[in-house]
């Protein structure tokens, strides 16, 4: 195997890490979400650089740990590369509850990053914030974000008939769900 990491580089492992996004990010959010693969199964509204600057200056992370604020975003890094995002929305805090968004750029679907970098932020906001229960939609048709959802335990818990509106066509959705207390955390 290691011959073969040595002859062709696109099989070596990458790492996924997180960090929070910033103002200056949202060239490269702007250009992600242009992207057809990352526009294929979810209705990416046109944002300019302007509104996506004022939104990502609003991220503060360590409100989330305080309980408070309501959404939040990180860029996913393939080793020290940017390559995607996470979103995550507080629905309610008293009970806990909240949702996940995230879309990796092309180049780096397909790969596994997106299921460590998740593993990674399910841990921390299971382990140090009031969240007891993540949910996450995906469209029926995004045969890639299910496997990612399901290899991280959440359960498929019903399909959204007509939820949204993807190329003037309504698009089923699956629910999906994790409690706190049904994670596990990789092993280290």
């Amino acid at each position: 195997m290691a011959e073969l990491r040595a002859q062709f580089p696109e099989f070596r492992r990458i790492r996924s890490a997180l960090r929070p996004t910033y103002p200056a990010d949202a060239p490269l959010l702007q250009r992600w979400r242009a992207e057809p693969s990352v526009r294929r199964h979810q209705p990416l509204s046109d944002v300019s650089l302007g509104q996506l600057r004022a939104e990502l200056a609003l991220n503060r992370v360590d409100d989330l740990y305080r309980g408070r604020g309501d959404k939040f975003q990180w860029i996913v890094l393939a080793d020290t590369e940017p390559a995607g995002w996470i979103t995550l929305v507080v629905t309610n805090w008293e009970h806990g509850l909240a949702e996940l968004g995230y879309a990796l750029t092309t180049q780096y679907q397909r790969r596994g990053l997106m299921v460590e970098g998740l593993n990674l932020l399910l841990a921390d906001l299971f382990f140090r914030t009031g969240i007891e229960r993540l949910e996450a939609r995906c469209s029926v048709e995004n045969i890639g974000s299910q496997k990612v959802l399901t290899k991280l335990g959440f359960r498929q818990e019903g399909r959204l008939q007509g939820y949204f509106v993807l190329d003037g066509k309504r698009v089923d959705n699956y629910l999906y769900a994790i409690l706190r207390e049904d994670f596990v955390p990789p092993p280290a």
